[in-house]
C-alpha cells in the first residue's frame, strides 16, 4: 500500500462513525468480558474488547495501523473460534460473522482515503479482506447447509394403485404405540413426488372468554372408510379418507371458560361386538343397532364422551346421554386443574384414562387417579388412586380422592394378551419443590405403572426419576415392542424420558432388559428440600439429551448476546444433570421439554431400530419466596385470576409451598437459544447393537430469527421438536414437529432427507398413514401449531399422496 494525505471532512465523518461504533462494541465486550473473567470464564472477550478500543482510537486519529490491527484481530478470532468450536459452523457464527463483516467497512473508499491510502494503493488490503469474506461465506455455507437436502427426484415407473386398504386403529397405530405402518406404496425412490391430496379445515377458533390458546395436535384414526379426529374444543369429526370430505360432525357443548390450553390430541375406538361387550346382531342385513362401534374422547371440561362411529350421534346408553362426568369424586377445583387432552386407551372391556392439570399452581392440586369405565355403559369399573393404591373399587358417591397425587396426562399403552395397561405418570405438584409432597406422591411420581385391565391392581412399577424437582414427568407413551436379548426377542416396554434416558423393561415383569443402575447426582438443594442422592441411569443405551454443557457451547447471533449467555451460564448453578433448583438460580439440562416429549418415537420393525426426535434446550430455574412471588404478581390461576401462555413461560407460583419458581428456556436478549445448534435432532437407534446409527438436525432457520423475525436463511439448523415420528415398512420416517411449518420424510436406514413440504401451520402432532379404498397411500398431519408455544394459527388437517 502507498500513503497519501488524509482525505477531506466527508471521508473523516464516515471513518469516525465507524470508530465510534467499534468503540461502543469494544466497551461492551470489555465490560462483559471482565464480568465473565471474574466468573472464571474465557479471557477472549476482554482482550477482544480492548483490541477494538485500540482500533477505534487509532481509526479516529486516521492511523493506517488501525486496519492492520483489526485484520490481526479477525485472524486471531478465527483461530480461537476454530479451536473452541472444533469447526462447528453454527457455533462459529457469533464468534466471527459480525467481526469479519465490519472489517469490510475498512475497504470503503472514504475510509481508505481517510487512513491515507490512494485508491490504487490499498488493492492488496482489499484483496486480503475480500479473501477472508469469501472464506467466511464458503466455510459457513459448507458447515451449515445440509448436503442431504431433497433433490426432488422420484421414480414413478413401477407405481400401481392396487394396494389393499390399511388402518390406523389407535393413537400410536397399534395398542403398543409402535407407529409403524405396513403400508409401503410410498418408498424412498418415489417419496419425492408426494403432493397435496386434500385439506380439511376444522373451523376451530378461540371463543370469547374461553381458552387463552388452542393446540391442534390430534393424530387421527383410520378405521374402515372413515378418518376420525377431534378439534381443540373436542368437536368430533369423521372424514372420507380419500377425499377429506366431512361425513359427520359432533359438536358437544364443551365449556372452555377458565381453561388455559384447549387441546385434543386424539380419540379412541372400540368395536363392542368384537370385544364381546354387545351381542352380535342376529342379521347383517338391514339397519344395524346404534353404537356397535364407538369413538371415545375425554374433554377439556372433564367428561368422557362416546359417539356412534357410523353417525357421530351420542351413545345414549353410555353414562348420561353419551357422557360420563369425570369430576365425580374429585375435590372442588377450578376447571384448569382437572381436564383431559390426550387420547384414552381401550383395553379389554374398559376404557382407561388419567387426567391433565395445569402444572405448578398449587401445593395440593386434584387427585391424579387413573380410572377405567365400561365400554358400553360408562360405569366406573375400577380405579388406581396413588394416594390409596391398595383399594381399586370405585368410591361411594359422597367420597373424594385425596388431592396432591401425581396424574397421567399422556397416553397409556396396553398388552391385552397380558391383561396389562401401562400408565406413564407425571409428577405430584408442585413441580419444582418436593419438600412438602406426600409419601404416595413421591412413590408414584414419574413411574410407569403396569395395571391389571380387569381390576386396576398394580402388577409392577418402575420409577424413572426419584423425587422429581425438574418437571421430568413421563411425557412419551410407553412403546411395546420386541427387544433382542441373547439372540431372542423378548416382549419389552421401552420408555425414553425427558431426561433422555432410554429404559428397556420386560413388560411382563418390569425387570430391566438392559442394565439400569443408580448413580450419584448433585445434591445440596434449597432450604427445606432434600434432593435424591442417586438417579436411575441406563448406561448401555444411548442418552438423547446430549452431554454435560460447557461455557463454550453458549451461543447467540452476535458476540454480544453470546457473551451475555456465557455470563449467565457461569452465574447459574450447574453441576451437570439433575442440578436442583436453587435460590441462586440453576441451569437445568435437559430442560423441562426434554429430551423426548409427548410425541414419543416410532419403531422400524423390519430393521429393529427406533426413530427418535429429541430436544436440546436448557432451562433455568430460580426459587423465590411467596413474598417475592406476590411482589411480581404471581398468583395461582383460577378464582378470577386468568393466566396466559406468556405468564406460564415466566414461572409458576406453587401456592402453598415454601417456594415459587422463576423458570423458562435459556434465551439470549435477542430471544434465540443460548445453547448452540442443533436444538432438535432426529436419530436412529439400533436395538441389536444399542448404538445410534445416524443422527441429523431437523428444521431450517428461514422462518426463525432474532426477536421472532424470520431470517429467510435456508440453512439446516436443528429446531426444537413438539411431536413425534411415524415409520413405514418401505423404510421411510415422517416427522413434522419443528416450528418451521414443514413436514419431512427421511430414509430410515441412512437419515438422508428425501422430501419436505410446506404446511399452513406448524405440524405439532404425530403424522399417520394408511391406504385408502382407492389403493392410494396417504400421509396425514394436523397443521395447527401449539398453544403452549404460542404458534396456533390455523387448524387444518393435511393429506399427501403420490400423483395418480
Amino acid at each position: 500500500m502507498t500513503e497519501s494525505k488524509p482525505a477531506g471532512k466527508g471521508a473523516g465523518i464516515l471513518a469516525r462513525i465507524l470508530a465510534l461504533v467499534l468503540a461502543l462494541g469494544g466497551l461492551g465486550l470489555t465490560a462483559g468480558g471482565v464480568k465473565l473473567l471474574t466468573l472464571g470464564g474465557s479471557a477472549y472477550y476482554v482482550l477482544a474488547g480492548l483490541a477494538l478500543l485500540a482500533v477505534a482510537v487509532l481509526l479516529w486519529r486516521g492511523r493506517k495501523v488501525s486496519a492492520y490491527l483489526y485484520l490481526a484481530l479477525i485472524a486471531i478470532t478465527w483461530i480461537w473460534a476454530l479451536w473452541e468450536t472444533g469447526g462447528n459452523g453454527w457455533a462459529m457464527v457469533p464468534r466471527v460473522a459480525l467481526l469479519t463483516g465490519f472489517g469490510l467497512f475498512f475497504l470503503l473508499p472514504p475510509v481508505a482515503r481517510y487512513l491515507g491510502y490512494r485508491d490504487g494503493g490499498c488493492i492488496a488490503g482489499r484483496a486480503l479482506l475480500g479473501i477472508i469474506a469469501v472464506i467466511v461465506v464458503g466455510v459457513i455455507s459448507v458447515l451449515i447447509v445440509n448436503p442431504g437436502a431433497p433433490d426432488g427426484k422420484a421414480d414413478l415407473s413401477n407405481l400401481a394403485f392396487d394396494a389393499a386398504p390399511t388402518e390406523w386403529l389407535a393413537w400410536g397405530d397399534n395398542q403398543g404405540g409402535e407407529r409403524f405402518a405396513e403400508a409401503a406404496q410410498i418408498t424412498p425412490a418415489n417419496v419425492g413426488a408426494l403432493e397435496l391430496a386434500w385439506t380439511y379445515e376444522t373451523g376451530a377458533a378461540p371463543r370469547p372468554g374461553g381458552a387463552a390458546a388452542l393446540a391442534f395436535e390430534v393424530t387421527p384414526l383410520k378405521i374402515g372408510n372413515k378418518l376420525f379426529g377431534c378439534t381443540p374444543h373436542n368437536v368430533l369429526f369423521a372424514l372420507d379418507p380419500v377425499s377429506g370430505k366431512e361425513i359427520w360432525r359432533h359438536d358437544p357443548p364443551v365449556d372452555d371458560q377458565g381453561v388455559l390450553f384447549a387441546n385434543c390430541r386424539g380419540v379412541a375406538y372400540a368395536d363392542l361386538v368384537e370385544r364381546g361387550a354387545i351381542a352380535a346382531p342376529a342379521s347383517n342385513d338391514g339397519p344395524q343397532p346404534a353404537c356397535l362401534k364407538r369413538i371415545y374422547t375425554g374433554t377439556i371440561d372433564a367428561r368422557l364422551l362416546a359417539v356412534d362411529a357410523e353417525t357421530g350421534k351420542p351413545c345414549e346408553d353410555f353414562g348420561v346421554n353419551g357422557a360420563v362426568d369425570l369430576r365425580k369424586n374429585i375435590t372442588p377445583h377450578d376447571k384448569l386443574y382437572f381436564y383431559y387432552t390426550s387420547a384414552p386407551t381401550v383395553s379389554g372391556s374398559v376404557i382407561v384414562l388419567g387426567s391433565y392439570g395445569f402444572d405448578g399452581q398449587l401445593l395440593r392440586q386434584p387427585s391424579g387417579v387413573i380410572r377405567a369405565f365400561d365400554l358400553k355403559t360408562g360405569k366406573q369399573m375400577w380405579d388406581f388412586d396413588p394416594a390409596d393404591p391398595d383399594r381399586t373399587a370405585p368410591l361411594a358417591d359422597d367420597e373424594t380422592y385425596v388431592p396432591g397425587s401425581p396424574n397421567s396426562w399422556s397416553v397409556s399403552s396396553t398388552d391385552e394378551a397380558l391383561g396389562l395397561v401401562y400408565v406413564p405418570m407425571g409428577v405430584a405438584t408442585p413441580d419444582y419443590y418436593g419438600g412438602e409432597r406426600t409419601k404416595s406422591g413421591e412413590k408414584f411420581s414419574n413411574a410407569i405403572l403396569a395395571l391389571d385391565n380387569k381390576t386396576g391392581e398394580l402388577r409392577w412399577m418402575f420409577q424413572t426419576v426419584h423425587h422429581d424437582i425438574w418437571d421430568y414427568d413421563i411425557a412419551s407413551q410407553p412403546v411395546l415392542t420386541d427387544f433382542p436379548v441373547n439372540g431372542k426377542n423378548v416382549p419389552a416396554l421401552i420408555s425414553i424420558a425427558k431426561t433422555g434416558e432410554t429404559f428397556v423393561l420386560d413388560r411382563r415383569t418390569g425387570k430391566p432388559l438392559s442394565p439400569i443402575v443408580e448413580e450419584k447426582v448433585p445434591g445440596r438443594a434449597g432450604p427445606g428440600e432434600k434432593a435424591s442422592p442417586t438417579q436411575p441411569f441406563s448406561p448401555e443405551m444411548p442418552n438423547f439429551a446430549g452431554q454435560r454443557l460447557t461455557e463454550s457451547q453458549m451461543w447467540g447471533l452476535t458476540p454480544f448476546d453470546q457473551l451475555w449467555c456465557r455470563i449467565t451460564f457461569k452465574s447459574l448453578r450447574y453441576d451437570g444433570r439433575y442440578t436442583p433448583p436453587s435460590l441462586q438460580g440453576s441451569l437445568q439440562y435437559p430442560g423441562f421439554a426434554g429430551g423426548v416429549n409427548w410425541g414419543s418415537f416410532s419403531v422400524d420393525k423390519k430393521s429393529g431400530r427406533l426413530l427418535v426426535s429429541s430436544n436440546r434446550l436448557p432451562t433455568r430455574s430460580k426459587l423465590i419466596t411467596p413474598k417475592e412471588a406476590a411482589a411480581l404478581g404471581m398468583k395461582p390461576a383460577g378464582k378470577g385470576v386468568v393466566s396466559s401462555p406468556e405468564a406460564v413461560r415466566a414461572g409458576v407460583p406453587q401456592f402453598g409451598a415454601r417456594y415459587a419458581v422463576l423458570n423458562g428456556t435459556l434465551l439470549s436478549p435477542l430471544q434465540v437459544p443460548c445453547l448452540q445448534p442443533p436444538m432438535g435432532e432426529l436419530a436412529a437407534l439400533d436395538l441389536k447393537t444399542r448404538k445410534i446409527v445416524w443422527q441429523r438436525p431437523i428444521g431450517t432457520a428461514d422462518r426463525m430469527g432474532p426477536l421472532g423475525i424470520a431470517s429467510h436463511l435456508p440453512f439446516t439448523i436443528g429446531l426444537p421438536s413438539v411431536g413425534g415420528t411415524m415409520t413405514t415398512a418401505s423404510g421411510l420416517t415422517f416427522i413434522a414437529s419443528t416450528p418451521d411449518k414443514r413436514i419431512r420424510a427421511y430414509d430410515s436406514n441412512t437419515g438422508k432427507l428425501l422430501w419436505r413440504a410446506d404446511l399452513p401451520a406448524n405440524g405439532n402432532a404425530n403424522p399417520m398413514t394408511y391406504v385408502g379404498r382407492d389403493g392410494r397411500q396417504y400421509v396425514v398431519i394436523a397443521a395447527g401449531g401449539s398453544g403452549a408455544l404460542a404458534t396456533n394459527e390455523k387448524n387444518i388437517m393435511v393429506a399427501f399422496a403420490l400423483p395418480k
